[in-house]
C-alpha cells in the first residue's frame, strides 16, 4: 500500500496528461472551422443577393416582352385597319385616296405594302393575299420582345445556378458546424479510444468540408 509521503506512480497520472496533445490541435481545428463558417456564411448571403437581383432582373424583362408584344399585336391591328382601308379605296377606284393611306402607312406597313403590290397581287393568282405574311410583314416590336425573352431565360437560368451555390455554402456551414462540435467533444472524452474516433471525425469531415468549399466559384 502506498503511503501518503509515496510519489505518485506513472498510473496515478490524471487522464488529462495522456490527451495535452489533442487541446491545442482541437483548439486549431476549431479556430479554422470557425473562420470556415463565417466564410461560407459570408459567401451564402452574397450568391443569395444575386439569385434576387437576377430573380428582379428577370421578372423585369418578362414583364418588358409582354408589353413589347401587346403594343406590337395593337399596332398591328391598328396596320391592319389602314391597309383595309386602303384596299376599300382601291375596290372603289379611288386612287386618290389609295394614296393618302399609302402615304401614311407606317414603315413596317409600307415595307410589306411594297413587296405585296410588287407581286401585281390583283392580277397574279399565285400573289400572297395580303401583305401580313410572315414573309413579309413583321409585328412591330417582335424581335426586341423575342430578346427581351431571351435575356429573361438567361436571367433566370443564372437565378436558379446563384441559388443552388447558396444552399451549398449554407450546407458547408452544416458541415463545419459538426466539426466544432466533434472537435471541442473529443477533448472531453475519457476513453482513449472514443477520443481518437471523435477527434478523426472531426479532421475528416473538416478536410471534406474545405474541399467542397474550394470547388465553389467565389
Amino acid at each position: 500500500m502506498r503511503t501518503q509521503s509515496d510519489p505518485p506512480t506513472t498510473s496515478d497520472r490524471p487522464p488529462a496528461e495522456k490527451q495535452k496533445w489533442v487541446e491545442p490541435v482541437a483548439a486549431l481545428l476549431m479556430a479554422l472551422a470557425t473562420l470556415s463558417t463565417a466564410w461560407c456564411g459570408y459567401q451564402s448571403a452574397a450568391w443569395t443577393r444575386q439569385s434576387n437581383r437576377l430573380m428582379n432582373e428577370f421578372n423585369s424583362l418578362e414583364r418588358r416582352a409582354g408589353l413589347l408584344t401587346l403594343q406590337g399585336m395593337q399596332q398591328a391591328t391598328i396596320h391592319t385597319g389602314m391597309f383595309m382601308q386602303a384596299l376599300a379605296a382601291h375596290q372603289a377606284g379611288n386612287d386618290t385616296l389609295v394614296h393618302f393611306y399609302v402615304e401614311r402607312f407606317p414603315p413596317e406597313l409600307r415595307k410589306a405594302y411594297d413587296a405585296w403590290i410588287a407581286e401585281k397581287p390583283f392580277e397574279n393568282p399565285n400573289a400572297d393575299p395580303h401583305p401580313f405574311v410572315p414573309k413579309l410583314y413583321e409585328t412591330p416590336g417582335t424581335r426586341e420582345a423575342a430578346d427581351a425573352n431571351a435575356k429573361a431565360a438567361n436571367s433566370l437560368n443564372e437565378a436558379r445556378k446563384a441559388g443552388t451555390l447558396s444552399g451549398q455554402y449554407l450546407a458547408n456551414t452544416v458541415l463545419f458546424a459538426a466539426v466544432l462540435f466533434f472537435a471541442n467533444a473529443s477533448s472531453r472524452f475519457e476513453q482513449r479510444r472514443v477520443r481518437i474516433v471523435a477527434f478523426s471525425f472531426a479532421i475528416a469531415v473538416f478536410l471534406f468540408a474545405v474541399v467542397r468549399t474550394a470547388m465553389l466559384p467565389l
